[in-house]
């Protein structure tokens, strides 16, 4: 039976849910696999500068092309793509023959895959839901990305990694499989109706000049660039923090992982009640403040327990962000130009990713893993105070009201 955001909708949240399951035994395994390769906070981080960097490289060109062709083909292509990269992977485990070199490139091919993927999906939401559903269905894609990707994969990645290392990149390579299968599902061509025949270059200027002449969310971006910038400099490290800091094996990185995804699960399902009651500008506040104090505390500790109740609470508070920003930018944007936007979009505030992989590397080395916590703390309390008054509900309703375009 469908739901009330419709069948086509439900195709792509069971694609979402199983290949985000997918994605967290990854999430698990891939940090758990490089750390066994190397200690070196540098090398380990580098693995997560390798995944993010074509963020930098091809958002915009990625967006471009998908404004140009079919949505839907793109995803599906682009998952099948991903299913045999992950299975190359999965062999070079099994035969012993993973290196970190390996794992860079395999690391960057996905993340040119991931880049098709997103900025098509991003465009492709609106056409399956009315703009009055997109904070419900933005809610719900974040829920399941959380339970699968931060909650029910990361501890079974993690035990599976323990018992055969190739297992979770198996499972994951059959995820994305299955993922292609479903949206292929989706019925008609999915194509946007184009405004006149410009050249690629002329496409991708179009998208990234319209974005940048919108006040809010050319806003929201730049501060989702320096958020993605503290929050990968403390990906990169985490594994290390979690096993030499809190003195957890491969198993309990996973359930610290689990933390992280149940709070953001919790947070998913309530978030789009949150916005509806406090206003869109109040819960992206409650967001930034909450992530200040909450990575701040990590510069203290080093209970494993504590470190899993505040990770909860992380996740839980730090939904909210995706939930406005995404259906902002989804709702405001004309459906000839969202893909290219999205991608527009994800360069300025997945660019920053590859960046802080370094930086957190770099400052571990040479200060020490909690003082990448430190730095992320300073930064969000810094830029609330920056951008309280864009940050408003009194802003975003304007906003709102002008519609698309």
């Amino acid at each position: 039976m469908a739901s009330k955001l419709g069948s086509d909708f439900d195709k792509l949240t069971w694609a979402a849910g199983v290949s985000n399951v997918g994605d967290g035994l990854m999430g698990a395994a891939f940090p758990l696999l490089i750390a066994s390769l190397t200690r070196d906070p540098l090398l380990v981080a580098g693995a997560t500068f390798a995944s993010r960097l074509p963020w930098f490289l091809f958002a915009l060109v990625s967006g471009a092309l998908a404004d140009r062709m079919d949505r839907k083909r793109v995803m599906v292509v682009t998952d099948a793509l991903r299913a045999v990269g992950v299975g190359l992977l999965a062999v070079s485990v099994w035969t012993g023959d993973a290196s970190v070199a390996f794992l860079y490139v395999i690391a960057f091919g996905l993340g040119i895959a991931e880049t098709f993927f997103d900025t098509s999906a991003e465009a492709f939401t609106p056409r399956l839901v009315a703009r009055e559903q997109l904070s419900a269905a933005n809610g719900r894609l974040q829920a399941v990305e959380w339970v699968g990707g931060a909650f029910a994969g990361p501890p079974v990645g993690a035990l599976l990694f323990a018992v055969a290392a190739s297992l979770p990149f198996v499972i994951d390579a059959g995820s994305f499989a299955f993922a292609a299968v479903m949206v292929a599902l989706i019925p008609g061509p999915h194509r946007s109706e184009r405004v006149g025949h410009g050249t690629l270059l002329e496409d991708i200027k179009e998208g990234l000049g319209w974005l940048w002449s919108q006040h809010l969310l050319r806003t929201l971006v730049m501060m989702a660039g320096v958020i993605n910038l503290i929050t990968f400099a403390i990906i990169a490290i985490f594994v290390l923090y979690a096993q030499d800091i809190l003195g957890v094996e491969d198993v309990g990185y996973g359930l610290l992982l689990a933390a992280l995804g149940l709070g953001g699960l919790l947070g998913a399902l309530i978030a789009p009640t949150v916005v509806r009651v406090v206003g869109p500008g109040n819960t992206l506040r409650i967001v930034m403040g909450s992530a200040a104090a909450l990575t701040g505390v990590f510069v203290l500790i080093s209970d494993a327990w504590l470190a899993g109740a505040i990770m909860g609470l992380y996740g839980f508070t730090s939904t909210g962000w995706n939930v406005v920003s995404v259906s902002l930018r989804q709702s405001l944007t004309p459906d000839q130009l969202r893909a290219r936007v999205a991608g527009a979009a994800r360069l300025l505030a997945w660019g920053t990713q590859p960046l802080g992989a370094l930086l957190g590397g770099a400052l571990a080395a040479a200060i020490g893993l909690r003082s990448v916590f430190a730095m992320s703390a300073l930064v969000y309390a810094a830029m609330i105070v920056i951008t309280w008054g864009v940050t408003s509900n009194q802003t975003i309703r304007a906003a709102e009201a002008g519609g698309p375009g």
